[in-house]
């Protein structure tokens, strides 16, 4: 006989569920997993019902349970649903099976079902209540799956629905009469329904899930005694104890009560700790949690934080290695082989001084090409050999990134080969054995959840910007790790929200090497370009008939056009307007004027502004150079089969030379040997500007044949870009982008405010269900919403919906509407688009914004003109759509009009059809062609040595005749006697210029000749940059980040001002790190600093 026998009196359908999952118990304990989280799923609504509580329709299981945590019943019951939701959960994946958990699922919806059968019915018959588990039978149960759990819970779903209408008509009072309130104590004490046993049930299950087994007492004690604890003769109890395998106790838990919060039981685990360390001399980790919020404070070297897990016994262990072992990274010796520029030195140390200091995050900011791979390379490799890090997670949002980082010629695997590396792909999630993981953020996010919060101790972030926090933050959340995020976006451009995510101050990441930094190095770190200017009259004005020449009018006209018809700007060249003339110039200009290696032309890369124009581009370059049989160029876009052997082909063969890209190729892609980049589109964004720019800007030795390196490389601009960020220097710079779903929320929010304030309540309460119905879907699992839950919590309550203040409103637009981005929109982006142009429709109407509502019915006639009305799907809406093609169809609006509108059009705007191709193909011979070098800017270009300079260098030269001594002085080389004598001996009366003089000209002391003439000759800037680098390379384990750079601009200053002044070390900017300039900054290595930069001492006149 079933447990759950007594419910076919009052609901029958959760007794054949009940019945259902102890007949699976012995055979399938997954599938009575899901028919108890259905069955548990099914009753918590009649409970809910019967306290008279209201669902909103897409209310999650996890939702409810908040609910009930709300309310005063007793706190065994929303514990007990909690547990059967989480097996459930589990009981979602295949292959999952646990006839212990499937059990403790059925005893704990016996207690549920009796408990709440003899509160709404008062029927005690069915007492004694004593579960019996179920026996094992020969009976051969069907075969159930998750498929099968969701059509039966669809099946039940009306039946459920009469049952939980029923319950809320028969429950007349939440008030219970005192002999209600003595029958609950009775079944209660009964069934035993004891919230300290249901919480300790939460809490094993959340340990079971980091693999702690409480059955085990040589790793798990409960209820741990302590001696003496706090004071001799007094004795103490912790909830909690974790042993390591040799017995010693490394972590303590603290449980309180689920509607406690946890951080009241922190100075209580503090002091366990404390005792614990007394008697065992071992520290253990403290970890306090109320079943639900789980906090970890790790005293000794880190601050408290939420964690969303506890961590494994394996990770725990590790935690302990690490304590004992690592080392400070002041002192780790930064392999220079990999990462040895001085920039890349101080960004090391950077994190690392950051990471001492007891903080988690870091972002490093660096131009294209200045070796972020590299750096963060090493920087890994220091933290592995100081024993800080032991598993790494790399991350990057496209495949190919993942793979330049993980196998190409600067990567992990050739500087790190002694680690295992993993590409995680999903198809490998159970991969433990691993060091180095590689995933695109795509991948990371389905899987995440499978490892322990504490697996990997560090996560670095590739191109770290605005999409990772609006889409894959969970992930970083998640993991309780050291986070590293790199990117080449410029300072000014990131977004507020990386900072955040990152815990730096706004515009101040934790290093910041920006492409200027770069170019302005002495020598370059990376290269600058040529720009040409190419252009013609059609893109520059576009192409409209009233401007074109004779000629070309004839060619029009003799095509059959329209003249009258073709207007077309120049933003509408290759959206809607094409001309094949115009692109064979941009493609014969590259040809002839490209930079080339070899007998061909160099790496190319042309940015196509739309696919059919890339497809374009191809085809017409196969036509004009056939000789090349098709090889020269590859089509690179999202959606060409093979894209990564083509890239890779690009990179690494001869041919395809000329890679033709809509946006794929834009960032990422590292291949130093391309020397021309064609800008074939307009750029209105900044970032992506320098992104392009970046394509170019590596260093590659020995390219050319004659073993020179690559010196330039070739810009071929043909939309005036550079023109226009002249005028424009930020560019456009687009706000943040919101899901449909959660414009749609804020559209609701400014249209309930309206209602409001013009008193119609309906319509208000209209509203006010839609919003509630979309914060309802909010997704509980998600680690933000988890950390907001308290906000959600608060604006459920029924008080502020019926009140409606501005504050209120206020809280949703500002706190809520954010968090709706998070949603996973079940109906078609077509459909919350409609909804977004309906209600602004109805925005701009009531607020009567004439301008406004033009626009907004306009684009909304443009998308309804793009439906298939031939289709079945339109039999009874078809004629509506057809006058709302029309004016005069949004004429005499309302609220009613517009929501009628919205409701039966809303699911059929996915049917949309492709329109009739307008895209006119011209082939007309252009005219006004420019082809011109034109300057990038004083960014990139310094001014000329001024002309007095100039000739006073040739004069010295030629006058000494002996080139050593120049050669000698420029680097830093010291002089003999008779080479001394003979720079004095030229300044005699046949010399053009005197000491005087040119000591005057300089304000250089007429002594010190040598400073002089190295004034005018300069000095060696590889020989300088070397001398520095090998400097910092031997020492850097003796100095901080702070002196590294001093370092670097101390040669920067030499190398711009031709030498330098002692004087000028003990002024800004030097003093601005230490009031006492370089002596403060180095210390005790003040005296190796003089030494090194003695050559080039220079002194002024005072």
């Amino acid at each position: 006989m079933s447990n759950f026998i007594f419910l076919n009196k009052k609901w029958p359908a959760l007794a054949k569920l009940g019945s259902q999952a102890e007949m699976y118990l012995n055979m399938d304990s997954n599938a009575s997993m899901l028919k108890m989280r259905m069955f548990g799923e099914q009753i918590i609504d009649i409970l809910l019902a019967g306290l008279r509580i209201e669902i909103e329709r897409f209310a999650t299981q996890d939702d409810k349970i908040r609910l009930l945590r709300t309310t005063r019943i007793n706190g065994a019951i929303p514990d007990l649903f909690d547990i059967v939701r989480r097996h459930g959960n589990k009981a979602n994946h295949e292959g999952y099976e646990s006839k212990k958990d499937a059990l403790e699922c059925l005893k704990a919806m016996y207690k549920i079902s009796a408990w709440l059968y003899i509160k709404v019915t008062k029927d005690t018959s069915i007492q004694p209540l004593n579960f019996v588990v179920p026996k094992e039978n020969n009976i051969q149960a069907p075969v159930y799956h998750m498929e099968d759990y969701v059509k039966e819970k669809e099946d039940i779903e009306d039946e459920h629905a009469k049952e939980v209408s029923e319950v809320r008509k028969e429950r007349k009072s939440v008030v219970e009469t005192d002999e209600e309130q003595k029958l609950d104590k009775q079944i209660e004490s009964t069934l035993d329904l004891d919230e300290a046993q249901t919480r300790k049930q939460l809490i094993d299950l959340m340990l079971k899930d980091a693999g702690w087994n409480t059955q085990n007492t040589e790793l798990v004690k409960l209820e741990y005694p302590l001696k003496n604890h706090k004071e001799a003769g007094k004795d103490g109890f912790v909830d909690y104890v974790l042993f390591n395998k040799k017995g010693q106790p490394i972590a303590v838990i603290e449980a309180k009560k689920t509607s406690v919060d946890p951080i009241v039981g922190r100075q209580q685990a503090l002091e366990y700790a404390n005792t614990i360390e007394r008697d065992h001399g071992i520290r253990p980790i403290i970890f306090y949690t109320n079943g639900y919020d789980i906090y970890m404070w790790d005293d000794k070297y880190s601050q408290p934080r939420q964690i969303w897990g506890f961590y494994t016994l394996n990770d725990l262990e590790e935690l302990y290695f690490k304590h004992k072992h690592k080392e400070d990274l002041n002192k780790v010796q930064i392999d220079h082989a990999i990462a040895g520029r001085p920039y890349q030195i101080e960004g090391i140390k950077r994190v690392y001084e950051r990471f001492e200091s007891g903080q988690r995050k870091a972002l490093l900011v660096m131009a294209t090409g200045t070796g972020k791979t590299r750096t963060v390379i090493a920087l890994t490799k220091g933290l592995m050999q100081a024993k800080w890090v032991k598993r790494v997670l790399f991350l990057a949002d496209r495949d190919e990134l993942v793979k330049q980082a993980k196998e190409d010629k600067n990567s992990f695997k050739t500087f790190m080969p002694e680690q295992i590396s993993c590409r995680f792909t999903g198809k490998n999630a159970d991969n433990r054995e691993a060091t180095l993981y590689f995933s695109t953020y795509q991948t990371m996010i389905n899987y995440y959840s499978q490892f322990s919060v504490g697996f990997f101790d560090l996560i670095i972030c590739d191109e770290s910007h605005r999409s990772i926090y609006k889409v894959y933050r969970d992930i970083m959340e998640y993991f309780d790790t050291h986070i590293i995020g790199l990117t080449a976006t410029p300072v000014d451009f990131i977004d507020r929200n990386t900072f955040d995510l990152f815990n730096c101050g706004s515009e101040d990441p934790t290093f910041n090497y920006s492409i200027d930094d770069a170019w302005n190095h002495i020598p370059p770190y990376l290269i600058e370009p040529r720009v040409i200017d190419v252009s013609t009259d059609f893109l520059r004005q576009g192409i409209r008939y009233s401007q074109m020449t004779v000629e070309q009018r004839k060619q029009v006209d003799e095509e059959g056009y329209d003249g009258d018809l073709i207007e077309f700007g120049k933003n509408d060249l290759e959206k809607k307007v094409t001309n094949k003339e115009t692109n064979r110039y941009i493609l014969r200009t590259l040809m002839e004027k490209g930079i080339r290696v070899g007998d061909h032309l160099g790496k190319t890369i042309i940015f196509a502004k739309s696919k059919s124009h890339a497809n374009l581009l191809d085809a017409l370059f196969n036509e004009m150079y056939p000789q090349y049989k098709g090889k020269m160029t590859a089509v690179i876009y999202s959606g060409v089969k093979d894209n990564e052997i083509l890239i890779e082909k690009f990179k690494t063969e001869e041919f395809p030379r000329i890679a033709i890209s809509v946006d794929l190729l834009d960032t990422g892609i590292d291949v130093p040997e391309i020397v021309n980049l064609v800008f074939a589109k307009p750029i209105f964004s900044k970032v992506k500007f320098w992104q392009m720019i970046g394509r170019g800007t590596r260093r590659c030795d020995h390219l050319f044949e004659d073993g020179m390196d690559k010196k330039e490389f070739a810009i071929f601009d043909c939309f005036k870009n550079f023109e226009f960020f002249e005028m424009n220097p930020k560019g456009f710079v687009p706000s943040a982008q919101k899901t449909t779903m959660q414009v749609r929320f804020e559209m609701m929010c400014k249209l309930l405010e309206t209602y409001k304030e013009k008193g119609q309540s309906e319509i208000c309460n209209e509203f006010s269900k839609k919003l509630q119905e979309d914060i309802e879907e909010l997704p509980t699992e998600s680690i933000t919403i988890k950390k907001n839950w308290k906000k959600i919590e608060q604006v459920k309550t029924p008080g502020y919906w019926e009140l409606l203040s501005n504050d209120f409103i206020d809280k949703l637009k500002l706190e809520i509407a954010p968090l709706i981005q998070w949603i996973e929109a079940k109906d078609n982006s077509d459909t919350l688009t409609f909804d977004n142009c309906i209600y602004r429709i109805l925005y701009d109407y009531e607020k009567k914004d004439q301008d406004a509502l033009i626009r907004d019915v306009n684009i909304t006639m443009e998308k309804l003109s793009k439906l298939k009305l031939n289709l079945n799907q339109f039999d009874g809406t078809r004629e509506l759509v057809k006058s709302l093609l029309q004016p005069e169809g949004w004429i005499d609006l309302s609220y009613e009009k517009l929501e009628k509108i919205r409701v039966e059009l809303r699911d059929l705007m996915k049917h949309k059809g492709i329109n009739p191709s307008s895209f006119v193909v011209f082939d007309i011979k252009d005219s006004g062609h420019i082809l011109k070098e034109i300057s990038a800017g004083t960014v990139l270009y310094g001014s000329n040595m001024e002309p007095y300079e100039k000739r006073v260098k040739e004069a010295i030269e030629e006058k000494l005749g002996n080139q050593l001594i120049v050669h000698k002085i420029r680097k830093g080389i010291s002089l003999t006697k008779d080479e001394i004598e003979g720079i004095y001996s030229i300044f005699d009366e046949q010399f053009v210029y005197s000491i005087d003089e040119l000591s005057s000209k300089t304000d250089i002391d007429k002594e010190d000749i040598i400073s002089i003439i190295r004034k005018f000759v300069g000095v060696d800037e590889e020989e300088l940059s070397s001398v520095f680098e090998t400097f910092i390379q031997e020492h850097h384990n003796k100095m901080n980040a702070t002196q590294i750079k001093t370092l670097e601009l101390i040669k920067n200053d030499i190398a711009k001002n031709k030498g330098i002044s002692f004087a000028g070390l003990f002024a800004a900017p030097y003093t601005s790190f230490n009031p006492n300039g370089v002596d403060g900054i180095f210390g005790k290595m003040a005296d190796e600093v003089f030494g090194l930069i003695a050559p080039y001492k220079t002194s002024y006149i005072s």
